[in-house]
C-alpha cells in the first residue's frame, strides 16, 4: 500500500480567500468550499476528482514562510493537494490552470511524504502569455 502524499504549492494574489476559492471552484467544477479560520490563518477546503484542496491564507504577510522555509518569499496563499488513494496528483495540470486563470506564478515547493519526511521542490508554473490580454504582458 502506498503512503499518502501531500503536494504543497504557493502563490501571490491580491484576492481574498473566498474570491480565490470561488475561482478554483469554477475552474475545476469542484464541490463547494467549506471555510474555517483560527488565530493566524483562514482556509477553505474542497474536493475535485478525489483530490482534496486546502487553500490557506494567513492574516499577516510572511507567516507562510515562518511556518515553512520552503515557501518562496512574497507568496501569501498556500495550496495543499492530497488524496487518500495511490493515484498521482496531476500537479502540472492543476498548477498551470491556476497560473493561467489567476495570471500569476504558482510555485510547487514541497512534497510531504510522511511524518517529518518532506522533499523540497522548485517547480514554477507561469501563466501562458498568449492567454493574457496584451496590456498585461
Amino acid at each position: 500500500m502506498q503512503s499518502k502524499t501531500m503536494e504543497h504549492s504557493a502563490l501571490k494574489s491580491e484576492l481574498g480567500l473566498k474570491e480565490l476559492c470561488d475561482l478554483l471552484y469554477s475552474i475545476f467544477n469542484m464541490l463547494p468550499f467549506v471555510f474555517d479560520f483560527e488565530n493566524e490563518t483562514e482556509w477553505g477546503e474542497s474536493e475535485f476528482n478525489g483530490i482534496k484542496f486546502n487553500v490557506s491564507r494567513p492574516f499577516e504577510e510572511g507567516t507562510l514562510q515562518e511556518w515553512d522555509d520552503s515557501v518562496p518569499d512574497g507568496c501569501n496563499f498556500g495550496i495543499a493537494l492530497s488524496c487518500d488513494t495511490a493515484q498521482n496528483i496531476p500537479i502540472p495540470d492543476i498548477a498551470s490552470k491556476i497560473a493561467n486563470e489567476l495570471r500569476t506564478k504558482v510555485i510547487r515547493h514541497r512534497t510531504w511524504i510522511g511524518p517529518s519526511k518532506n522533499v523540497k521542490k522548485a517547480a514554477l508554473y507561469e501563466p501562458v502569455t498568449s492567454l493574457m490580454h496584451p496590456a498585461e504582458r
